[in-house]
């Protein structure tokens, strides 16, 4: 606040010449009394009068404790995008912890997983090898169920024979030794039995236990069962100009055989004449031997 002046003025009544003697008269009667009348005059400097009222209408609001301060809009403006700066700022730097700890977690996890990995493919590995290692001495223990001369595979024993007989006669020698001509039932049989066989010639092939003497056509196993058209590997003979198998030709071709071109390809069947010598393949079971209930002369 600006200095404020006060100034005492002192306002004496005037007498004329009459009241001049009355007064003397007077004078002994009103001697104490002071016919004095006071008035404050308050002035001041305009200037700094508005000055200072323009200060206390920016800088002081009657209605705040005193000590506080008006907040302009601009720098309220200033505070809230500061806070929100400072609070974008936890978030991301909470964000990159969070984030930092995820693919450190990760990391780990991966390192983990991967010795796992490790161990579980040795492991797999190991139990392969012993898998291998019994189902050899298994093969070796039921081989020596077979009797000498014949071959395991898969609970069967087989033997392929050097000698060279008729359909007929191949089929009797085989029931005189335990088993019967061979009946091939799955694509691992065949599979297994064409290997050993390999390529041969006409002349040197293996009669099968299976033939079509009662119907033309219709090829029939020696256990009495029909030729299933799903397991079945005649050659096609691709690539040549001889007809499919069975091709009855010459006529007569009534017995099945198997060589010729078994080492190249799996479909190595072929019809011959059932006369004419040939070796022979020969099957029982390794288990419990021979099943002959099914088996009969001939079909």
């Amino acid at each position: 606040m600006s200095e404020i002046i006060y100034s005492n003025v002192t306002f004496k009544k005037h007498m004329n010449k009459d009241a001049v003697a009355h007064g003397e008269m007077s004078k002994a009667s009103t001697e104490h009394e002071e016919d004095v009348t006071y008035s404050d005059i308050r002035t001041g400097v305009k200037e700094e009068v508005k000055a200072e009222k323009e200060r206390d209408a920016c800088c002081d609001d009657p209605s705040l404790p005193v000590g506080s301060k008006v907040v302009t809009p601009e720098r309220e403006r200033q505070k809230v995008a500061l806070i929100t700066l400072m609070c974008v700022c936890v978030i991301l730097l909470i964000v990159i912890i969070l984030a930092v700890l995820c693919i450190s977690n990760f990391a780990k996890m991966n390192d983990t997983l991967t010795v796992q990995q490790i161990q579980l493919t040795s492991e797999l590995q190991q139990v392969k090898w012993n898998l291998s290692l019994v189902s050899d001495l298994l093969a070796t223990a039921k081989g020596k169920q077979c009797s000498s001369g014949w071959e395991f595979f898969n609970e069967s024993c087989y033997y392929f024979s050097k000698d060279k007989l008729t359909w007929e006669q191949s089929h009797y020698a085989c029931i005189h030794d335990g088993g019967h001509l061979v009946i091939i039932q799955s694509q691992q049989e065949q599979d297994f039995i064409r290997k050993k066989v390999g390529k041969t010639d006409d002349k040197n092939s293996y009669w099968i236990g299976m033939r079509d003497t009662r119907e033309e056509g219709v090829w029939v196993w020696i256990d009495n069962t029909t030729l299933n058209e799903t397991n079945k590997y005649w050659d096609q003979h691709k690539g040549t100009n001889t007809p499919a198998e069975p091709n009855n030709w010459p006529p007569g071709e009534d017995c099945a055989q198997i060589g010729l071109r078994c080492l190249d390809q799996i479909n190595c069947w072929f019809d011959f004449a059932c006369e004419r010598n040939s070796k022979r393949i020969c099957e029982h079971r390794a288990t419990d031997g021979p099943t002959l209930n099914n088996i009969t002369q001939g079909p």
